[in-house]
């Protein structure tokens, strides 16, 4: 650069010397021209001081340097309340990583145990970005427990002063945004801004230097260059939206097409959360002069409506037949004689509608009484997880199944939590839930789950061994519960017991923590003493609740297989 600099110049004089020679420039031409331009220099700087200190803007703030002012001025309270939110707990609980893909999209998430997505790490090589920087160390624990070969920031817990905000990173550049409890990632003001590419991290508020540079540090980045700048128009837009009307989550994540002849089976009171459209699930290929193809589920084609379909009436899809979706109206086929689901009406009823969202209000009403409900007319007694996956009531009494598929609708599913935000209270497990709608009134929370009293009486030490139990209650099997199995000098010295012994002598387990090594290998030694005894053992884990008719079939009594 230097050497074409240094030719370009060279160019230019010989230029100038031949121009000299052809008309030489008069002398003194340039020294009067410097002189008049510095007398004009010199009038307008006087007059310009003179107008200043006339109109009195002498020494006036400038409007950037009133926002600036503003903005420094708002950050002083956040950085005194970010020193009690790093001293609070975060609420959040048993940390776990997994995996999803989807559409060859591949992401792993930090979820907690009630499935709310705490954060997200970046394939190949980072950053971990969370919603509650609180939990750093938790979710660095579960990512490598997954298999994710990930090292925790130089100095980690020496980097304590962090902001009460989270980093969106992707595209170009990472927007840092400040949380607030219930509000979506995607509405929170932001405080600034971090170029990967330059490594500059320019914030809003000089008083966020420090602390916006911690968490890029507890983030693994380093900045190169920290700098003061004035949010882009949209931006300032957005920031003031925030501030002004900060928007709370919907608990409704999808919406249905059920008919307003199918939503009368639900009090009136809550059929607005079944969100279904406005047009009361007309469907599209029936509107006059529609130029849309037929709107038809066809399980022969697809794979996923069939399995839906035969995981909830546990029976073949019939596909010669074909009829309206009880619940909506589209072509549909069915499983079960007369029984006509589409594959949108089976989804919801296996993921439902709303999500928790970590505010309450009208629409956890309507999770309470769809639970209640379901307990009265299918499970008699607060249902499982699994036991959703299947209808229990008789096939005969369409409107029955209509009834409980609804109430289906109204159920958040673990994993339909709301993503990606800070709940005011953490998500309810399933447990929570059922104590939330009161079926767990003579409940007793255990390290081994919660103990409850069975329909008969039998006082049952998790939710899952009171379905089995109530099963062979209602099912007229005879059960016997906690029996001892026999002694014998090394496989039982501590007096084992089973969960229940059949009329016939049979004993039957319920699995329920084979994730426990200590629980597998009692497990172990009690399915060795049965051989060892010649013992007929039959074990059941929660993933069997739905076909316990299968399981016990050898002991129902007759004509009550079905």
């Amino acid at each position: 650069m230097r050497a074409l600099v240094d030719d370009y110049l060279a160019a230019r004089r010989r230029e100038t010397d031949q121009c000299a020679e052809r008309a030489p420039v008069p002398s003194g031409v340039e020294r009067f021209l410097r002189r008049a331009l510095a007398e004009r220099l010199a009038v307008r700087l006087r007059t310009g001081l003179s107008h200043r200190a006339a109109g009195g803007a002498w020494g006036r703030e400038t409007e950037r340097e009133r926002e600036r002012r503003r903005r420094d001025a708002e950050a002083q309270p956040l950085l005194h309340a970010w020193e009690t939110y790093r001293t609070s707990p975060h609420g959040f609980r048993d940390l776990r990583a997994v995996t999803r893909s989807v559409f060859h999209h591949t992401r792993i998430l930090v979820l907690d145990g009630s499935g709310v997505e705490v954060g997200q790490y970046h394939e190949p090589d980072g950053p971990l970005t969370l919603v509650d920087e609180r939990v750093r160390s938790e979710a660095l624990d579960a990512l490598r427990a997954h298999g994710v070969d990930v090292d925790a920031p130089e100095g980690l817990a020496s980097l304590d002063g962090f902001p009460n905000a989270v980093v969106v990173a992707g595209g170009d550049k990472w927007s840092i945004r400040l949380s607030k409890q219930g509000v979506p990632r995607s509405r929170l003001p932001e405080a600034g801004w971090f170029d990967p590419g330059s490594g500059t991290l320019t914030v809003y508020a000089a008083s966020l230097a420090e602390p916006l540079t911690v968490l890029l540090l507890r983030h693994g980045v380093r900045p190169l260059l920290v700098t003061w700048g004035t949010p882009h128009e949209e931006v300032e837009r957005h920031n003031l939206r925030a501030a002004v009307a900060p928007a709370e989550i919907s608990p409704v994540s999808s919406y249905s097409r059920v008919t307003a002849a199918a939503q009368r089976l639900i009090p009136e009171l809550h059929r607005r959360w079944l969100n279904a459209k406005p047009d009361d699930g007309e469907v599209l290929s029936a509107r006059a002069g529609s130029l849309l193809p037929p709107l038809i589920d066809d399980a022969a084609e697809d794979s996923y409506y069939r399995r839906a379909l035969e995981a909830l009436f546990a029976a073949p899809v019939n596909l010669a037949e074909r009829g309206p979706c009880r619940l909506c109206g589209r072509s549909a086929q069915s499983a079960r004689p007369g029984l006509f689901y589409c594959h949108g009406c089976c989804a919801l009823a296996s993921r439902g509608v709303l999500r928790d969202t970590g505010v309450d209000g009208a629409w956890t009403e309507a999770i309470g009484y769809a639970l209640r409900r379901l307990a009265e007319i299918e499970f008699s007694g607060p249902p499982s997880l699994t036991q959703l996956d299947r209808v229990g009531v008789p096939f005969e009494d369409h409107a029955l199944v209509d009834e409980v598929l609804l109430c289906r609708f109204l159920l958040p599913r673990p994993g339909s939590a709301v993503l990606s935000a800070r709940p005011l209270r953490p998500a309810r497990t399933w447990t929570e839930w059922l104590a939330h709608a009161g079926l767990l009134t003579d409940g007793v929370r255990t390290s081994m789950g919660t103990a409850t009293t069975a329909t008969d009486g039998h006082l049952c030490r998790s939710l899952f061994e009171r379905h089995v139990d109530d099963f062979l209650h209602h099912r007229g099997v005879a059960h016997e519960p906690e029996p001892a199995y026999p002694r014998h000098p090394e496989l039982n010295t501590t007096g084992l017991r089973a969960d229940w012994r059949l009329a016939d002598g049979t004993f039957v387990e319920a699995l329920g923590l084979m994730t426990q090594e200590a629980y597998a290998a009692k497990v172990a030694r009690k399915q060795e003493l049965a051989r060892h005894h010649g013992l007929r053992l039959v074990t059941v884990t929660a993933e069997d609740l739905n076909r316990l008719p299968e399981i016990f079939a050898d002991w129902l009594p007759k004509g009550s297989a079905s």
